[in-house]
């Protein structure tokens, strides 16, 4: 008698891009996370604007960004941007959102050009039309950059869920929603954050790639990121290359690594078309940014910061994200207890390429990174998903699993604190709209009326002369003293200057004296040691993070916070000398 064998149905496998529908619970997450992220961003987004007090804004690098928009006009087909210290992608996204507010009647510069037209940055400061105008594009330029940092949280969501679930995307979305750094540049008119957003997709394309296809669209995008900014290009391609063109043989490898710079090629050169129209242009700004600026630095503020990765890892990143973040990406990411495997093989190559891409990626960014001399924080940015990413890794832990999810949920608890703080820095009153309010009584009380000051009035000068723009505004600085009610003296750190000058009120930013005196220049510590014995009245305008509760300052940082995370609250000093 022959027995049947009867073949066991085999159980249907799962593939990632088949994964099932968000369920209700899910949707319900990410709607929570959502709301934070865009809560978080929008929040304080109309902070130090342009007005008639100050025609730039209080970033200094928006003027950067919008400026050259103000000059294209693809009717006419000049769409070159005449900068390039940065790609061109998010300056052209700026002009078309302008385009599009100006057809649909939001915003009308007509006013801005005639203004300027006729005098200068004077002109603008003297007309409240022109400079309400003005304020509005970089109030939309601003909304640019805050959808982008939304449209990054909700990325992190899809690839952490695929990678585990939906609580575990909801923690990773939570971290990156209120990661400091994330949240105040995202409140930027600047390319930081769209940068971000793109660098994230190209490497979660990559990722999810199982053809040639995708991984090319990868690369496609990783070129679109090139042209917001040069500095993620080596770490994209390598990314990619080991994830494509690693063990295979020397002729398919070849042709692949080929394929990829071509893709990436064609990707930044339709971001950035103006690198290769007008080369001559774009090399001069290509090689300053790349292979000066980054090797002289930027005059004092990283003078004597020690080892560039030390100091990315023990003042920039605990500032940008808070220690616990950081603890919590290296338990998701490292070794640590044992990760789950997923019934699915193609899940679990998913997870394995995803951990190949990101490392590879992290690794190749930031290395180079600590050998340049200019060290700001948000060079950090394109990491900040990644680690939020390997946050998520922890729900993969079958050890200590409860435990892991505890800390992970005090630790997303915690950053959203950190997050909620650092809004606080953008509602009213700033530093230095305060300090000008001091100012105006003396102009009142005291005539004639002499201030002195470091040098030109920038970004971290209180709005006293509406000429803001350091450098940028200097010959309308010079035009504008003319017909002023008082006298403004310019003394660098000449201890002589000042006396000689005679000067009621000397008026000062942490952002001039803060790292000459950390370097112990001799100069600057005579001129301060003089001012505080002699000055007969010292006021100090300041603004820490604090939760809406609370008047306690909120401090997740254990140093200052890095320089371009003070700009939306310098410490300004007003020395009263007579």
């Amino acid at each position: 008698m022959k027995t049947m064998k009867v073949r066991a149905p085999e159980p249907k496998m799962e593939t990632i891009s088949q994964k099932q529908r968000l369920t209700v619970s899910e949707l319900a997450l990410l709607a929570i996370a959502s709301a934070v992220a865009f809560s978080l961003r929008i929040y304080g987004i109309d902070w130090g604007l342009p007005s008639p007090t100050q025609v730039h804004s209080y970033h200094p690098d928006e003027i950067t960004v919008i400026g050259p928009t103000l000059h294209m006009n693809i009717f006419a087909g000049e769409m070159n941007p005449h900068f390039f210290n940065y790609g061109s992608l998010f300056l052209y996204a700026v002009y078309f959102a302008r385009l599009f507010a100006e057809g649909y009647g939001w915003l009308d510069l007509t006013p801005f050009f005639k203004a300027f037209s006729i005098g200068g940055w004077l002109g603008v400061s003297e007309s409240i039309q022109a400079v309400s105008e003005f304020a509005k594009l970089h109030l939309l330029a601003r909304w640019l950059s805050a959808l982008c940092g939304v449209g990054t949280v909700l990325l992190v969501f899809v690839w952490a869920r695929k990678l585990a679930n939906g609580w575990a995307a909801f923690i990773a979305t939570i971290l990156l929603s209120a990661f400091p750094m994330h949240v105040q540049h995202s409140h930027f008119a600047t390319v930081d954050v769209p940068l971000t957003l793109l660098t994230t997709l190209a490497l979660y394309l990559a990722a999810s790639a199982d053809n040639k296809r995708k991984i090319l669209l990868a690369a496609f995008v990783s070129g679109l990121a090139t042209a917001i900014k040069y500095s993620v290009a080596p770490a994209l391609w390598l990314a990619l290359a080991v994830l494509w063109a690693w063990r295979v043989n020397l002729t398919t490898m070849l042709l692949r690594l080929t394929a990829i710079t071509f893709a990436m090629s064609a990707g930044f050169l339709l971001g950035c078309p103006y690198s290769v129209l007008a080369f001559n242009e774009f090399w001069r700004d290509f090689h300053w940014e790349t292979f000066v600026h980054s090797r002289i630095g930027h005059g004092y503020v990283f003078a004597e910061t020690g080892n560039g990765h030390w100091f990315h890892l023990t003042v920039n990143l605990p500032a940008a994200v808070g220690f616990p973040a950081i603890l919590l990406a290296l338990a998701g990411i490292l070794p640590i207890s044992s990760p789950a495997v997923h019934e699915d093989p193609r899940v679990e190559n998913f997870r394995r390429r995803t951990i190949i891409v990101t490392i590879v990626f992290a690794l190749a960014y930031f290395v180079p990174l600590g050998f340049a001399q200019v060290r700001f924080a948000r060079y950090l940015m394109p990491l900040l998903p990644i680690l939020a990413l390997w946050a998520s890794f922890l729900w993969m832990k079958t050890r200590w699993r409860k435990l892991w999810q505890f800390g992970a949920i005090a630790t997303a608890v915690y950053t959203l604190l950190c997050g909620v703080a650092t809004t606080s820095l953008f509602a009213p009153p700033d530093p230095r709209d305060e300090a000008a309010k001091l100012l105006a009584d003396y102009m009142r009380k005291v005539k004639p009326l002499t201030i002195a000051l470091h040098d030109l009035p920038w970004f971290y000068t209180p709005p006293f002369c509406p000429m803001n723009g350091g450098m940028k505004t200097k010959s309308d600085f010079d035009a504008w003293k003319v017909t002023a009610t008082f006298n403004i003296v310019l003394i660098k750190f000449d201890l002589n200057e000042l006396v000689a000058s005679d000067a009621n009120l000397f008026v000062a930013s942490d952002y001039e004296y803060g790292d000459p005196l950390r370097l112990k220049m001799g100069d600057v510590i005579r001129l301060y040691d003089w001012l505080y014995a002699r000055s007969r009245q010292i006021f100090v305008f300041r603004k820490e993070p604090k939760l809406p509760w609370s008047d306690e300052p909120f401090r997740w940082y254990f140093r200052p916070l890095p320089h371009d995370m003070r700009y939306v609250n310098p410490i300004v000093k007003v020395f009263v000398l007579r």
